[in-house]
């Protein structure tokens, strides 16, 4: 018996490491048989699974059902090849005929520097093969069709077809197609042995922080191509970035982060990253009919920053010389000194709302949340007496319990504003500051609305620079997409909002964007 019990624990032991050891290499990096064939010098990978779990398909399945015509679950695979046949009927593909019944379970893209740096990076297709027979037929019948003469080689024993636009082999079961030989040889060096991106560190750090359960995935080595770019100074403190596609009951969601190693830094750079561990304000002060937002944080920081980095190169002097042309027209014309008088009052928080149009003038407000509320408010009264010596015509009117300054500027037109706890509202017209204090007052803005809401509790998040738009309203506003197919026209009708917010914290910088899919609507 004892020997039975034994016997048994073993056995349950055993099963169960099986399971674990199952799940992980299910949803580890090591699955992802694309990144063993892409070279460990690549730059930029995305990976998509087409045979994602079932969680995702489930979510997946019931977003898309919300869109227009595809309400009837028996039939939405048919429907979704359908779109797929659609959108590869114009390069000449017969998506069903030609590649559904050879493709496998994961479709990826990997480009790495050339000769002549990331610019001239040729990137590669490396898409799994579930039937090769079928696949190798359906290369062949491209080949017949495309009217290109492909040529055979062999590298490392691996066929190779080349043309002189593209070229294509079979890797065991995977096909990789390029522009060239020399990135499939690339390819087959790595699958005989040569540095793989799967095996880079950095690359499994990048990949291990995010959900295992997603749809497809990226990851960008920004310190390689900020070498590239010579712009090594500009993106200092980053190295790489992963994200990942997930689907929601609520809509899509692509997360991702990168490392912020704040040491490497300047000072100004480590103060910008400290404000985006907080949420906006400002979006209190937004009309609750404000049909899109953008809101940053650390913005004087960041053109101030900019503006030095680029000096010392070509494009960057042609910068400094526009800069200093526009401060010089700003104090002549305008009498305004845009550095003492305008960017301190850009120092924290800038907020943009957008509710429509008025005429061919913007409605909505510019908001400003200033490290010093007392001195911006000097700043402004300074700026307002300048402009009255070009002549300007400056007035009050009252708002409730608050003063709202009107300055007319001759051939410009009227600017309105005032200061209210701390954060300036500027608009086009006393009414538009109204609005945004009547709904802070009322506690009826924008982040008080449900649609805002829904869309950051998708994302997960709400905290440093962040973007919102009512989808379906900013379309309607561009004209409506007239110009657009019926069926995209549709499809665009059903979408809800778009959110974006970008947090940093321990170290690390995320961002997430969400874009909603609203319920079905009755015909």
């Amino acid at each position: 018996m004892h020997r039975l019990v034994i016997a048994l624990v073993t056995l349950l032991g055993l099963v169960g490491a099986a399971v674990v050891a199952s799940y992980l290499l299910l949803f580890s990096v090591g699955t992802d048989r694309a990144a063993r064939l892409a070279p460990d010098e690549s730059a930029v990978y995305v990976n998509v699974y087409l045979q994602p779990s079932a969680g995702q398909q489930m979510n997946l399945s019931e977003l898309i059902g919300r869109l227009p015509g595809f309400a009837d679950d028996a039939s939405l695979d048919a429907k979704v090849d359908q779109v797929v046949q659609n959108l590869l009927a114009g390069s000449g593909i017969d998506y069903r005929r030609q590649i559904k019944p050879w493709l496998g379970d994961q479709v990826a893209i990997a480009a790495w520097p050339g000769d002549a740096g990331i610019a001239e990076a040729q990137p590669v297709l490396i898409a799994a093969v579930k039937d090769r027979e079928a696949a190798e037929a359906s290369a062949a019948d491209f080949v017949g069709t495309s009217g290109a003469t492909f040529t055979t080689q062999t590298h490392e024993s691996v066929e190779l077809h080349v043309s002189a636009d593209a070229a294509y082999a079979f890797i065991d079961d995977m096909l990789v197609v390029g522009a060239d030989a020399l990135s499939l040889e690339t390819v087959i060096d790595v699958s005989r042995g040569a540095g793989a991106l799967a095996d880079r560190d950095d690359f499994r750090r990048t990949m291990d922080e995010m959900t295992t359960d997603h749809l497809a995935a990226a990851f960008i080595d920004l310190a390689a191509i900020a070498r590239e770019a010579d712009a090594d100074q500009q993106l200092s403190g980053v190295s790489t970035a992963g994200a990942v596609l997930v689907a929601e009951r609520e809509g899509l969601r692509i997360s991702g982060s990168a490392p912020f190693a704040t040491g490497e830094v300047e000072a100004s750079a480590r103060a910008g990253f400290a404000l985006g561990g907080e949420p906006s304000s400002l979006v209190d002060w937004m009309p609750a009919d404000t049909i899109a937002e953008v809101v940053v944080f650390g913005l004087r920081q960041t053109l101030e920053d900019a503006e030095a980095a680029a000096a010392g190169t070509p494009e960057g002097e042609e910068l400094s010389s526009a800069l200093d042309t526009l401060r010089a027209v700003a104090a002549f014309g305008l009498g305004v000194d845009l550095d003492a008088d305008v960017l301190p009052l850009l120092d924290r928080e800038v907020g943009l709302a957008l509710a429509g149009l008025e005429g061919e003038l913007p409605s909505g407000q510019l908001l400003l949340r200033p490290a010093d509320p007392a001195a911006a408010e000097d700043a402004l009264a300074r700026i307002v007496d300048r402009l009255a010596g070009v002549g300007a015509t400056a007035g009050t009117e009252a708002v409730g319990d608050a003063t709202v300054t009107v300055v007319t500027v001759p051939e410009l037109g009227e600017v309105a504003y005032t200061v209210s706890d701390g954060t300036v509202i500027l608009a086009l017209g006393v009414e538009d500051v109204a609005a945004a204090l009547e709904s802070h007052d009322a506690g009826t803005s924008l982040g008080a609305s449900d649609a805002y809401r829904r869309t950051f509790e998708t994302a997960g998040v709400r905290a440093g620079n962040e973007a919102w738009a009512d989808v379906r309203a900013l379309v309607a506003l561009l004209g409506g997409g007239a110009e657009l197919d019926d069926d995209v026209r549709d499809i665009l009708g059903q979408i809800g909002t778009f959110g974006f917010t970008a947090p940093s914290r321990d170290d690390r910088i995320e961002f997430h964007a969400v874009l909603t899919v609203e319920a079905a609507r009755p015909d």
